[in-house]
């Protein structure tokens, strides 16, 4: 189990890449349309890890996805931001079965995986969904080295409660007080607090 990526929830991906290269110097590629969800995205590839942007590419589909009904409410309410996270299992089943979570799945060109939790996950964004990428798609967090990988996450919630959904898993999380939120990254060694 690990971090697998950070979402950054934008109105405009073009904006949100601009803003990441010039906070950052990273730059933003590939991704795409997901089928089904309303969203689109691009990816910054970390090394160990990416920042996904993520933006609604068709609102009334969109307003039926739990994914697609999270970026609309987190930019009507604040604005582009960090707004959740996934962590990457060999398989989703296991964790569904633990959590009493639905399993979905996700797919957009070059990307098909199975997800659970990601309902909870919008609504308490201080708690992760869990992805396992279908056999033969490839990791786009980019080869090792790279910016120097998520180094942290910093999330703001219930400790216990992020502990137990996680299943006592050891990440590199630092949780503070707070409202449910998603709050900063550690890239290398850097600090992104968007």
């Amino acid at each position: 189990m690990r971090i697998d990526h950070v979402i950054y929830a934008c109105a405009d991906l073009d904006a949100a890449a601009a803003r990441v290269e010039a906070d950052l110097g990273l730059s933003a590629a590939g991704g795409g349309r997901h089928e089904r969800i309303g969203t689109h995205n691009r990816i910054v590839s970390l090394g160990g890890g990416y920042l996904e942007l993520l933006a609604v590419a068709d609102p009334d589909e969109a307003a039926a996805s739990d994914l697609g009904r999270a970026i609309t409410a987190r930019i009507e309410a604040a604005g582009d931001g960090l707004m959740g996270w996934a962590v990457a299992v060999d398989d989703v089943e296991p964790v569904a079965a633990r959590l009493g979570t639905a399993v979905t799945t996700i797919a957009r060109s070059g990307l098909t995986a199975r997800l659970t939790g990601v309902a909870e996950a919008m609504r308490e964004p201080f708690l992760p969904f869990f992805i396992a990428r279908d056999a033969g798609v490839a990791d786009p967090s980019g080869p090792a080295g790279g910016a120097g990988g998520i180094a942290w996450l910093e999330v703001s919630g219930d400790a216990p409660r992020l502990r137990d959904w996680l299943g006592g898993a050891d990440l590199p999380l630092r949780v503070v007080d707070g409202a449910p939120a998603v709050r900063a990254i550690g890239v290398g060694d850097s600090e992104w607090r968007p």
